[in-house]
């Protein structure tokens, strides 16, 4: 890649991002994609998030609040069509991290999981149901994206 800015953000998170994922990057410039699941088209015109150093503060602004683990839940990528982001989660395999969903119409703000839960625990467990699993690591999900054509 031409900058290194990934490698900050890297460091920032404490994690590596997949080479197969940065490879995918430096193809790819400004083309969206459509994200299939099950023979079907989940979201239109995905768009992949630069690598740049923007992406920790747009991740604060506009993620942050409603993501369950901010600093092992990281967006890489969302859709023009319906705002739901992709994130790659380094909660349980931080070499190899799965790729999850937050669909953003259903998910929930922190401070209204904090308001209606008795405990931070209750609160974290409202914020967990603002992710699903898409695929099981990166190579997964891009062999699920389709070009994204307009029509």
């Amino acid at each position: 890649m031409k900058n290194h800015a990934w490698r900050k953000i890297e460091q920032y998170y404490g994690i590596v991002f997949p080479s197969d994922y940065l490879n995918f990057l430096q193809k790819v410039e400004q083309q969206g994609y459509n994200f299939v699941e099950n023979g079907d088209v989940t979201d239109w015109e995905v768009r992949f998030s630069e690598l740049d150093e923007r992406f920790i503060e747009t991740n604060r602004s506009l993620v942050d609040e409603v993501n369950p683990d901010p600093k092992r839940l990281i967006p890489f990528a969302w859709s023009v069509s319906s705002g739901n982001n992709y994130l790659f989660d380094y909660r349980t395999n931080p070499s190899c991290p799965a790729v999850v969903l937050m669909d953003h119409e259903e998910a929930m703000v922190r401070e209204d999981a904090e308001s209606e839960s008795e405990t931070l625990e209750e609160a974290q467990e409202l914020m967990e149901q603002n992710v699903r699993k898409a695929a099981d690591n990166f190579v997964e999900f891009a062999a699920r994206l389709q070009p994204y054509t307009a029509e």
